[in-house]
């Protein structure tokens, strides 16, 4: 059976999501009407299955998620919610709506902490919305999704205020609000700092240099899919990476909630240079989520900082790590929307849960 172009963005999008998040055993999404649009599952990676055992696979999520969507059209009103996890003997399942048209479930294997996904799943909801929309465009948006290797700082920003029902299903409703995060992003010149702000905030990459003088300071709000009444706004914070804007710098550490720390992956001084902008920032600021970023991922031809050596220094950091190309634009806007979306999560309080 041919598929359509429709088709083939969910099954990549679906596959790059399991493939990025360890613990997703699959992703099975419906229409409103209870129709399935797609799915897909781990097994399926190995590309060695025959119809039998497919058939076996997705019979047997079939027996959990009928009964589950039948509870959900029964007891919770579609439309209001933002996501319910649900427990079952060996797997957690989250439902997450996907606009007006499409709902997602996701199997996760029993002792995945959900917490710690849960951005992640409302980036993957937010792709879907754009291609249901067919608003989604590979010039400026990407089917991958960001392998961030999660250290404690962040790990403990995404551990929510989660709302639980007396059946241990975690609630998460809509509630309007204004989040404001300053964020800052540290490194040495020409690492693409400035860059990767641009390709963020206008979807742009320039191959025209020029030093940030000082601080550029750059505003960019979005809204997280399911909670379009509420925004996430990001202040952030380029500094100047010049030895002699040293002392201007720490004038603005000050009331930042987290850092990201940029090096070129193809020079090793900028590499090296991280641990003292680390240390710099850590001192001021303490226990914040510090964010690791090796840039231009697309010169891999020149690269002398191999990705081990960047998860090692992550991880005597403590902090989360990523590899991105602001020029191919790999993981640079899905990195700053997963921080906003964890630290959204991180800030929810006072949630309505519905009567179990």
């Amino acid at each position: 059976m041919r598929l359509s172009q429709k088709e083939k963005l969910f099954l990549d999008l679906m596959r790059n999501f399991i493939e990025a998040i360890n613990g997703i055993e699959a992703i099975w999404m419906y229409d409103r009407e209870g129709l399935l649009i797609s799915k897909y599952a781990r097994a399926e990676l190995s590309n060695g299955l025959n119809e039998d055992e497919r058939e076996d696979i997705y019979g047997a999520f079939c027996s959990i998620f009928d009964p589950l969507l039948k509870k959900i059209n029964s007891e919770y009103k579609i439309g209001e919610l933002g996501s319910i996890t649900f427990e079952t003997l060996d797997n957690h399942i989250i439902f997450l709506e996907a606009g007006p048209k499409a709902i997602v479930l996701i199997i996760t294997v029993y002792d995945l902490e959900i917490s710690s996904i849960l951005p992640y799943c409302y980036l993957f909801v937010e792709k879907v919305v754009q291609i249901i929309e067919e608003s989604f465009d590979l010039k400026y948006n990407t089917l991958m999704i960001p392998k961030l290797i999660i250290g404690n700082s962040f790990d403990n920003t995404l551990k929510s205020s989660f709302a639980k029902t007396e059946n241990n299903e975690i609630y998460i409703g809509r509630k309007k609000k204004v989040n404001f995060f300053k964020l800052i992003i540290l490194g040495d010149a020409a690492v693409g700092k400035t860059s990767m702000i641009s390709r963020f905030v206008k979807g742009k990459f320039s191959t025209d240099y020029r030093p940030t003088l000082g601080i550029s300071i750059t505003t960019m709000r979005f809204n997280i899919q399911g909670f379009e009444d509420s925004v996430v706004r990001f202040l952030i914070f380029d500094l100047a990476g010049q030895e002699f804007f040293k002392r201007v710098r720490r004038m603005y550490y000050s009331g930042a909630q987290a850092v990201f720390i940029v090096y070129d992956i193809t020079r090793r001084e900028t590499f090296e240079g991280a641990d003292l902008w680390f240390e710099d920032a850590k001192k001021e600021l303490g226990d914040i989520p510090f964010v690791l970023i090796g840039n231009k991922i697309d010169l891999e031809n020149e690269r002398q900082i191999s990705t081990e050596e960047g998860k090692e220094k992550a991880k005597n950091f403590r902090c989360t790590f990523v590899e991105t190309s602001v020029k191919t634009n790999v993981n640079v806007q899905d990195t700053f929307k997963i921080l906003g979306i964890g630290m959204f999560f991180r800030k929810i309080e006072d949630l309505d849960v519905p009567e179990s």
